[in-house]
């Protein structure tokens, strides 16, 4: 799970947990007010009953319409202090209500319409809020059971309970669309740093991730991030000097150990066994020598990245290295097929790209079979983008021989053995000046027995 996501239910079930607590205590309370208001008014009308009927007893007379006129829309029943019924509303004549002797109010349900009571309420069964109050006037003790028709609370609070249900469920909805907002908010430098982070490989290891200038724990990571870079890039650094110092050195003992057995192997009366020996170390000291000079040459691709530009036919230039391989491919007896046409005026470094013709065709060469083909091709493409193809047949490449035959060093298991020749930096050298060049370059392979090295270059822009 995404860490976008996991935020946006985090925030959502915070806030949607909180809201629904806070939705439960106003719920609880809206359920509690109107009781404690009726419960007010029940008290404030049992009092001012029991003091009507103190000053009527103390009058020694009791007007039964002035208690009625007190009593209007209430359900109304006073006691002596022995629990003898004084006085009856109206209502209390035609309904039965029982008393109860709580500290609290209690709820009868009728099948009563309410519109009987109140005119401007609907036909919905009523409800009798009672309570029994003890009021003591002028010394004597009167028990009031008074009750007044209220509409059904219950189905209120089940409305109220549907309102507040769909409430949560909007703010719930509105809760994980903003907390999913504010989760892309919060990780987009994050994506941004992915995306740059991405981009920082071994050749653009002087690239850097920019500092927010926030002074947050963003800027600290990209910080760090920043410093591996630095570590890095100064290895990296490190190493290719290295290998560049290295095979230097290396090229004028091998070059000399070479010239030593070339010229030992001119004379003329070395035993046959001695003289096999010699021609060994020749070819081995040969191959030694074209490792360093790759070598060298990758190295120097990789420490000095600049191109000497200029504008050059890559027709003629390609046309000329095939020369140079007439006597290499009349003793393989490979057939050699160029298409080129027009000029194509190329605008990049001469030598890197005479470079870029030699490996592609010493490779198309060395992994061919004798009597096989070669076809060179130079088009331009519909968006003016220069196509180079060199496909010769040879064995097939596997996609996983594929997918890593531009590595250095690296070699197919079967078509790339030893037996050929090479060090595996030919094809490395060619992606690396198709890079600096802004190009790119892919390798097909067929079950017709075609292998192509197809390169593309697009236009610069100005």
């Amino acid at each position: 799970m995404k860490i976008r996501t996991r935020i946006t239910l985090w925030a959502s079930l915070a806030g949607l947990v909180s809201t629904a607590v806070l939705s439960v205590i106003v719920f609880l309370w809206g359920l509690e007010t109107p009781y404690e208001f009726l419960d007010q008014e029940l008290e404030l009308r049992a009092q001012t009953m029991a003091n009507e009927m103190g000053r009527e007893q103390a009058a020694g007379e009791l007007h039964l319409a002035t208690l009625e006129l007190f009593s209007r829309l209430y359900w109304t029943k006073v006691y002596d202090a022995n629990g003898r019924l004084l006085f009856a509303s109206e209502l209390a004549r035609k309904i039965n209500l029982p008393k109860k002797m709580w500290d609290q109010g209690y709820l009868i349900p009728t099948d009563i319409p309410l519109n009987q009571f109140y005119a401007e309420e609907d036909d919905q069964p009523a409800g009798f809020w009672n309570r029994v109050f003890i009021v003591p006037v002028d010394g004597a003790i009167y028990q009031v059971h008074v009750a007044r028709p209220v509409e059904n609370l219950v189905g209120e609070s089940i409305e109220s309970v549907l309102v507040i249900g769909s409430a949560l469920l909007v703010s719930t909805l509105i809760l994980i669309g903003v907390s999913y907002l504010v989760a892309g908010k919060i990780l987009h430098p994050i994506r941004k740093i992915n995306r740059l982070t991405r981009e920082i490989t071994a050749r653009t290891l002087e690239k850097r991730i920019p500092l927010t200038d926030n002074h947050d724990e963003i800027d600290q990571l990209i910080a760090s991030l920043n410093a591996m870079f630095n570590r890095l890039q100064h290895s990296f650094r490190r190493q290719k000097e290295f290998i560049a110092n290295a095979a230097h050195e290396l090229k004028t003992p091998v070059t000399l150990l070479r010239l030593s057995v070339e010229e030992t192997l001119q004379y003329e009366h070395l035993p046959a066994p001695v003289q096999e020996k010699l021609l060994a170390q020749e070819r081995a000291l040969a191959r030694i020598g074209l490792l360093i000079k790759n070598l060298l040459d990758l190295s120097r691709l990789e420490l000095r990245d600049g191109l000497v530009r200029e504008l050059f036919s890559l027709t003629e230039l390609f046309f000329s290295v095939t020369q140079e391989f007439d006597a290499l491919l009349y003793e393989q007896e490979i057939r050699l097929v160029c298409c080129f046409d027009g000029v194509h005026l190329f605008a990049g470094d001469r030598e890197k790209m005479r470079r870029v013709a030699i490996n592609l065709l010493d490779n198309a060469v060395r992994y061919n079979h004798r009597g096989g083909e070669i076809r060179c091709q130079l088009a331009t493409g519909d968006s003016g983008e220069t196509i180079l193809t060199v496909a010769n047949t040879g064995p097939f490449i596997d996609q996983a021989d594929r997918d890593r035959i531009f590595d250095q060093f690296y070699r197919c298991e079967k078509s790339r053995s030893a037996a050929h020749g090479g060090v595996g930096l030919g094809l490395a050298i060619v992606k690396r000046i198709v890079a600096l060049h802004g190009g790119k370059i892919a390798v097909e392979s067929g079950e017709d027995g075609w292998n192509a090295f197809r390169l593309l270059f697009f236009p610069r822009r100005s």
